[in-house]
């Protein structure tokens, strides 16, 4: 009985050391019993992921998604008054008082992460709110990115100083690629997973003027438009969301023809559309991604999913395991360990998806390399990710998104009582162990199904004959149905009881 307490002590004061000091926990007080063992729903899952395979094998072909049912929401008047340029601006301004609110929050306001808007902000509206408005509705990052619309407004009222530009447009170099957002984001995952002041307002607001200034540094040297599509982490992590979204826009570039989600080409265009559209029609429009933004998507993904593993008692023993190793980091160890998984996770994702893609190779007796077939395929990931995402923060979302309620009422705990709703509480009962657990089956098998699909489009475009198309993948469906069970076992540890 006294080593059961011991090991109870040992995992409380694990998750106490590495979690955050705000009650932002994804997971709940009971647990959900589940009718069934755990193995049934977890193979149940990878089956029906197996299933969606033989489907897309019969149905799918290579041109598939190449057209796809579009409107153009413009021949509507309240769209066009939406795209007009004065509620765009209005929009815009929001966004940058918003931004300003919060980087005053962080620096000025209280300490106590209950009562300052920062990491809330942080944490549910801009991470997880902002990610699923992305990926299920539109791109509203390319409309509200604070240091895009900063600079641009710096660069206009340069323009009409002095007439010149602000940017020195120096040559982006062609083999920096996206490996700016890379590291920017692996920086952005690690204050989230393993830095254990990760709701300190003070230091999220100081990192965030940091990446500012980094930001604000590469729109400098490269231009706006070029540091947005390679070193800004979030412009390009929301975009690869987007890719699912069920709008897009559309303008007419110099050659006559219609760029698709081109922000830069439409803001200048004459003609333009906006478009509703199939949701994840756009994964199956986009061609292949460059090494570095293949790179960033698997690490998008990876993170989250290593996020969610830290929550399970797999990765107490873990912790226990390597305790011995590490006793020269003293009381940073245990931050020590959680840095090198979040690390050695994307490395090891990475590693497989490439395993897969050779295998891809041999299976189809294609003579394509398997870089090219990492950077063909990379977006099947997409659909994966929003599904791991939805199954891994929406409790979240749905519980401490509440607070923001209160919280824009006094933003920086100072008493304030702005727009009366700073006493509003937070109902946990909005969504129990139960309905997690069935959202996080439905998220995570129809996520894989939909990337089985896209997958097979993609090799029906790259792969030549309809036999080869399929034999590549084979290996492809043992990753995705391998990771539907994993992700799905991963998810369910801090919400049944097993």
């Amino acid at each position: 009985m006294r080593r059961s307490f011991l090991w109870g002590a040992f995992i409380a004061l694990a998750v106490a050391v590495l979690s955050p000091g705000i009650a932002f926990a994804h997971g709940f007080g009971d647990r959900y019993d589940l009718p069934v063992p755990l193995g049934l729903y977890v193979g149940g899952a990878g089956a029906a992921v197996g299933l969606s395979f033989v489907i897309a094998g019969f149905f799918v072909r290579g041109g598939a998604g190449e057209a796809y049912p579009r409107f153009n929401l413009l021949r509507l008047r309240p769209a066009r008054w939406l795209a007009h340029t004065t509620p765009l601006g209005l929009t815009k301004a929001a966004s940058v008082v918003v931004f300003s609110i919060y980087i005053a929050a962080g620096l000025f306001g209280t300490a106590d992460p209950n009562h300052n808007l920062v990491p809330a902000m942080t944490w549910v509206f801009f991470w997880v709110g902002l990610a699923y408005f992305s990926a299920f509705v539109a791109n509203i990052w390319a409309l509200v990115n604070p240091w895009k619309i900063l600079y641009g407004w710096a660069e206009s009222i340069f323009a009409r100083v002095s007439g010149g530009q602000l940017s020195r447009y120096e040559p982006y170099p062609q083999w920096l690629g996206a490996w700016p957002a890379v590291a920017l984001f692996l920086g952005f995952a690690w204050v989230e997973v393993v830095y254990t002041r990760s709701s300190d307002p003070f230091n999220i607001a100081t990192f965030a003027l940091i990446y500012s200034l980094i930001t604000f540094a590469g729109m400098f040297l490269y231009g706006r438009d070029v540091w947005l599509r390679n070193g800004e982490a979030f412009t390009i992590a929301f975009g690869f969301l987007a890719a699912f979204a069920p709008t897009e826009v559309r303008a007419r570039d110099a050659g006559g023809g219609w760029a698709v989600d081109d922000y830069e080409l439409y803001a200048e265009a004459s003609e333009r559309e906006w478009n509703l559209r199939p949701w994840g029609a756009g994964l199956l429009a986009a061609g292949g991604l460059s090494t570095s933004h293949a790179v960033m998507l698997v690490l998008m993904l990876s993170t989250v999913t290593f996020d969610g593993f830290t929550e399970t008692s797999a990765w107490v023993r873990i912790l226990l395991t390597t305790q011995g190793w590490v006793t020269f980091f003293g009381a940073n160890a245990f931050t020590a360990v959680t840095t090198a998984g979040l690390i050695i996770a994307p490395v090891a994702f990475l590693a497989v998806f490439a395993f897969t893609a050779k295998l891809m190779a041999v299976a189809s007796h294609s003579n394509v390399g398997v870089i090219e077939l990492v950077r063909l395929f990379a977006l099947s990931l997409v659909p994966i990710a929003i599904a791991y995402h939805v199954a891994h923060f929406l409790s979240f979302l749905l519980i401490q998104g509440q607070r923001l309620i209160a919280l824009i009422s006094d933003p920086l705990g100072r008493g304030w009582d702005l727009f009366g709703t700073a006493d509003t509480g937070v109902d946990v009962s909005i969504i129990d162990a139960r309905l997690a657990w069935t959202t996080s089956i439905a998220a995570i098998v129809i996520g894989h199904v939909v990337a089985v699909y896209v997958a097979h489009t993609i090799a029906g475009r790259t792969f030549a004959g309809s036999t080869a198309a399929v034999r590549s993948q084979y290996p492809m469906l043992a990753l995705m149905v391998g990771y539907t069970m994993i992700s799905l076992w991963i998810v369910a540890q801090p919400i049944v009881e097993t």
